[in-house]
């Protein structure tokens, strides 16, 4: 029997094959580990932004002049995130109109998502990235309130 005409795979090779295949699969892993972070953000993306129109939507329920007494600076947390907080800010500057913000942050793992890094409501030193003077997120609804 001659053993050197015998076609096949040497040791050598299948390691190198078992190692080609071990770094496929990581890559795989990684990538669904990635993808399962980010379903998990676009939920309670979804939940925070839900929230926030709920809220716009009872504040454009209530008379104009208890507006601003009622939920100017008011802090809030949404059901169904963990480690959440909300605000809203109300703009009175034009007396016909108010701008209302409303902005959620939330802790997504070890990050936090909004500019909140404490997440306790109030805009704290060092927070305000882009020095607006609220506190932003990734989470923010805008609207004006007419006086009717």
């Amino acid at each position: 029997m001659d053993w050197g005409s015998k076609k096949g795979f040497a040791l050598p090779e299948m390691l190198l094959a078992a190692l080609i295949a071990s770094f496929a699969l990581c890559g795989i892993l990684l990538t669904y580990i990635a993808c399962m972070d980010s379903i998990k953000i676009s939920k309670n993306a979804s939940i925070a932004t839900s929230a926030a129109q709920g809220l716009i939507e009872e504040i454009r329920s209530t008379p104009f002049p208890q507006i601003i007494t009622n939920y100017d600076r008011l802090n809030f947390t949404v059901n169904g995130i963990a480690n959440n907080r909300g605000i809203i800010y109300i703009d009175d500057s034009n007396p016909e109109f108010l701008l209302v913000t409303v902005s959620v942050s939330w802790q997504e793992g070890n990050r936090i998502i909004g500019e909140d890094l404490n997440l306790n409501g109030t805009l704290d030193t060092g927070e305000d990235v882009n020095g607006n003077g609220i506190l932003d997120s990734t989470v923010k609804l805008v609207t004006q309130v007419a006086n009717r």
